[in-house]
């Protein structure tokens, strides 16, 4: 039961993720999305999408940015 109720808040996470993805991405040129699978034994694998980049020192920029708006946010 207790299963059943974490996939269900983790599902309703996503669909408020996609819904947001979705309206943001209207007024938006450039996208990095990096998703995270933990793994057993404290691992974990990742995949990185991208949208509207041509280079790849563009997406090190806006992750550069993203990691200050973060500390900001601490």
């Amino acid at each position: 039961m207790a299963d059943e109720i974490d996939r269900i808040i983790r599902n309703s996470n996503k669909a408020e993720l996609l819904e947001r993805l979705g309206e943001e991405l209207v007024k938006t040129d450039k996208v990095i999305v990096i998703l995270i699978e933990d793994k057993e034994g404290s691992s974990y694998s990742s995949m990185v999408m991208t949208l509207g980049l041509e280079h790849g020192y563009e997406a090190y920029g806006i992750l550069e940015i993203a990691k200050q708006d973060l500390q900001e946010e601490d």
